[in-house]
């Protein structure tokens, strides 16, 4: 089971005719924190706020912020301190620092938060979330470690991992011991894939590269294309200690490395560091820009006006070569950047494709862009579901007319060998309304169906309501397989578990007026209830829950 960390719940529940509003979401990031050597002195001499103090107004009051822990939080008597050159613990009570910052998310995926041992490093995310700082990237085991960290807020969900590229110094990695996320970069993958589908933003912090490098590693460039190829919105680099490239990645942005922010290391370069800030809204990533900051004393500070033209220079140039540019700004510097989040994505054994509202877009292996666009804008894409057989791809999707806001069926096919869209078909049945669509292969024979959400009456019940129709499929063809759906309760959403081959629908009770989990299987002429997994309250909103849930037919939720 996934838990939620519900922030402001705004969603309701999925429904034809009903539209979410979406307020913005404050965003900002900062790279490598460290609480202990001089970091500590200063502390002592001048207060636990005292580093944050000429940067807390910019960080606190967003509504996320992030930074890179670069140390145990943690008594000395909590752990045993490896036996390293470089070996940080900082005071559990300097979380309070944190706080005043406003910073509520941390990565415990680097080099540096094992220094006291597994128990130190445990106690570390113990203490942090204790102080209502949330954190990725570590855990009691590489399970634990890999599990990302899921926040709503005004509607919009995240999910947060966190991952170290290499083994620590000093310590022994074994799966099932405490570890940060250790360099399984298709694990990863994997488990953005799960839920990419059902997450507005996710993010990746990867601790990684070699320090004072401003250019990223052919491996930190390949771990970066790997996540975004799989469904990551957004990645956080860290470790090397400077600035290094930002780069545009079939249109979402990499920062390979944020450099320092709390830290004691002198060099120039060391000091330069930024402040990402960006907001989220209707899935998409609006107004990118970097605060530029200078280290002093320990202690960063918005940088002179010198200091800020050397930070741009730096960053134009380390950057030219990856296809992002930038804009000085007043205080701040605008990252020439335009993010359409899509509305969903799609695997294939040979492609990915993202589904824009207006269009259709795959990459051949130059990671040139190859699409389709709706030639009708009156009309817009709002779902989506891929299968392939060995004549091609087909994308079964539904398209919705803007005018009278009625949706149909509608097949793109895709022909691998010509590595180009063919000529899509639309199904001419405006009276099923449809709002969502899943490939599936119900009875198991190896030819996939359709089970498609649409919005109409039945046989069996008069009212126009949300329900479950099953197709036939036959390559850029389908037709009517079970239409009858007996399942009398509206439907709010569903889903498909293949692994238990069940359709896992959320309904509203009309009887008990409560809402409620079903499993339905197949009885090779229609579903049947088969179960009932939960039951809750006529007020409870589930829909990001039952998104995210397994549903493993134990407790769930």
């Amino acid at each position: 089971m996934i838990q939620v960390v519900k922030i402001y719940l705004l969603i309701a529940f999925l429904g034809i005719g009903i539209t979410n509003v979406y307020a913005q979401v404050s965003f900002c990031a900062v790279g490598d924190v460290l609480l202990d050597r001089d970091v500590k002195k200063v502390i002592k001499a001048n207060g636990i706020q005292f580093p944050f103090n000429n940067v807390e107004a910019l960080i606190n009051g967003k509504d996320l912020a992030f930074f890179n822990m670069e140390c145990p939080l943690a008594n000395a008597s909590d752990g045993y301190p490896i036996n390293k050159r470089y070996s940080f613990r900082a005071e559990p009570e300097y979380i309070q620092g944190l706080k005043f910052a406003g910073f509520n998310i941390a990565s415990v995926a680097n080099n540096h938060t094992i220094d006291l041992g597994k128990e130190g490093f445990l106690k570390t995310i113990e203490n942090l979330n204790a102080g209502s700082i949330y954190t990725i990237g570590g855990g009691k085991n590489q399970e634990e470690a890999f599990r990302p960290l899921l926040l709503e807020k005004n509607g919009e969900t995240f999910a947060f991992f966190g991952m170290l590229e290499f083994l620590l110094e000093g310590t022994i990695f074994n799966e099932n011991k405490p570890y940060p996320a250790y360099g399984q970069i298709d694990r990863l993958c994997n488990e953005i894939k799960k839920i990419n589908s059902d997450i507005d933003h996710i993010i990746i912090s990867f601790h990684w590269g070699q320090e004072s490098a401003v250019i990223p590693t052919s491996k930190q460039i390949e771990y970066a294309h790997k996540v975004i190829d799989a469904g990551a919105d957004l990645v956080l680099g860290h470790h090397p200690h400077v600035l290094q490239s930002i780069e545009t990645y079939k249109g979402k942005l990499i920062l390979y490395s944020l450099g320092n922010f709390v830290f004691d290391n002198s060099a120039k370069l060391q000091k330069e560091s930024v402040i990402f800030n960006c907001q989220f809204q209707n899935g998409q990533i609006l107004n990118p820009e970097l605060i530029p900051i200078y280290i002093d004393n320990c202690q960063p500070k918005i940088a002179s006006k010198g200091i800020k033209k050397d930070i741009l220079n730096h960053l134009n140039k380390v950057s030219n070569q990856f296809n992002t540019t930038f804009t000085l700004k007043g205080n701040s510097i605008k990252i020439d950047y335009q993010f359409e989040k899509p509305i969903k994505e799609l695997d294939t054994s040979s492609h990915r494709f993202s589904i824009f509202k207006d269009k259709i877009v795959t990459y051949n292996s130059f990671n040139e862009a190859i699409q389709y666009s709706l030639p009708d804008s009156d009309f817009i894409l709002v779902d989506a579901d891929v299968f392939t057989t060995e004549k091609g791809i087909y994308i079964y999707s539904i398209v919705q007319n803007t005018i009278n806001h009625k949706s149909r069926i509608a097949i793109f096919p895709f022909s691998v060998e010509k590595n180009e869209f063919l000529k899509p078909s639309l199904d001419s049945h405006e009276s099923f309304n449809p709002w969502k669509i899943k490939v599936f292969d119900v009875d198991k024979d190896g030819n996939p169906e359709v089970i498609v959400g649409v919005n109409k009456s039945t046989r069996y019940y008069s009212e126009k309501e949300n329900r479950v129709f099953v197709f036939n499929t036959d390559n850029d063809y389908f037709y009517p397989k079970w239409l009858g759906s007996k399942i009398g309760n509206p439907i709010v959403d569903f889903k498909v578990c293949s692994k238990t081959n069940r359709l896992i629908v959320l309904e509203r009770s009309k009887v008990k007026n409560t809402n409620m989990v079903v499993s339905y299987k197949w009885n090779g002429f229609g579903f049947d209830n088969d179960k009932i997994l939960n039951e809750f309250g006529s007020d409870t909103d589930l829909n990001i829950n039952f998104k995210l849930s397994d549903y493993d037919f134990k407790t769930i939720l």
